[in-house]
């Protein structure tokens, strides 16, 4: 994704009114102080940046799971588990908007055109299944906006909130265990990537160089190259990692490559300019499969909905989470706060 222009940049706003009671203010004694009309900041004064959070749902779902023991964990724990990674990642991210996305169970488009994507994968467990079933609805409960697509997944979700934050001039934070969504990463889309142990790491421009030695532009080539064994897609035999990069840090796309296979055997051996001629079409498979879709219908008035603060309680009390509320209502309380600018003229 190339860099937004300074003319579309995220767009620095002003409270339009104070801040809940117990939820922290970026708001400066100044600009609280202004008359009517005139809340311009004063020298020094710092405004947040809008920021559109979305969230894999699913990827929640899973870590939150495993990391209470499975079917063997206490009855609700991979539920308050979910709840307190959301919080988390709230109180991570501050977002002005937010939207949680999840796979459809039913039907995978993906795998509709090519069955053996995702096939080796072992069957969830019932109670994993339950789980995921119960959580797009308690999230709505909560106030939170959802987004199942027919025949999609999360991390499609993801990337039509990151396009939907780059169209209204906003910044964008992608919570995902899942890689693939590190090809929408740019100056302004972050990911905050889930990794074992709850931990996340932010994914920046650099962090991606620094890790696979190329940038956001060229990971979805990076990727397809490379395979990626957890959705069951080989990648182009005889091209590692390693390679994959060499290969697109010389000649910037694959396309370009094929085009020049004399010049790939000098660089990188005879053996890659042949794979990359034999297995083309494993290659486009790959980038087919792994391309994120943006354009999942994403509402903005949904997406910043502010939060009920009593409903919050009674609902995280009723799910044996009620110690979860604070922060909770801490972490989401710039919800709606925002005054998006409107979308660019097409």
């Amino acid at each position: 994704m190339p860099p937004i222009p300074a003319a579309d940049s995220p767009q620095l706003f002003v409270l339009d009114e104070p801040v809940a009671e117990g939820a922290p203010s970026p708001a400066s004694a100044r600009q609280r102080q202004a008359p009517e009309g005139r809340r311009r900041p004063g020298r020094g004064s710092r405004r947040p940046v809008p920021v559109l959070l979305a969230v894999d749902g699913n990827g929640l779902a899973h870590r939150a799971y495993h990391a209470v023991g499975g079917v063997e964990g206490p009855p609700g724990e991979a539920r308050v588990r979910v709840l307190a990674m959301l919080a988390r990642i709230g109180a991570a991210t501050r977002p002005s908007a937010c939207v949680v996305g999840f796979d459809d169970p039913i039907r995978s488009l993906r795998r509709d055109r090519h069955p053996g994507y995702k096939s080796a994968r072992p069957p969830k467990e019932d109670a994993l299944v339950d789980l995921l079933d119960e959580l797009p609805d308690l999230l709505r409960q909560l106030g939170f906006c959802v987004a199942v697509p027919a025949g999609l997944e999360a991390d499609d979700v993801l990337g039509s909130a990151a396009a939907l934050a780059r169209r209204r001039g906003v910044a964008a934070a992608l919570a995902t265990g899942d890689q693939d969504a590190f090809a929408l990463v740019a100056p302004t889309v972050q990911v905050f990537y889930l990794v074992t142990g709850g931990r996340m790491e932010q994914v920046s421009p650099s962090w991606l160089r620094a890790r696979y030695g190329v940038g956001p532009a060229a990971y979805p080539a990076f990727a397809a190259l490379r395979g990626d064994a957890s959705d069951c897609l080989p990648g182009v035999k005889g091209i590692g990692a390693i390679t994959a990069a060499r290969l697109l840090n010389a000649y910037g796309t694959v396309e370009e490559a094929l085009d020049d296979p004399a010049g790939v055997a000098r660089l990188l051996g005879g053996w890659v300019a042949e794979a990359l001629v034999t297995q083309r079409a494993t290659y486009e498979r790959n980038r087919q499969l792994m391309a994120i879709r943006d354009d999942v219908p994403l509402e903005v008035a949904s997406c910043t909905r502010r939060l009920d603060a009593r409903g919050v309680a009674a609902i995280l009390e009723e799910h044996d989470a009620g110690d979860l509320t604070g922060r909770f209502l801490g972490a989401f309380g710039q919800l709606g706060r925002a005054a998006w600018r409107r979308a660019a003229e097409a």
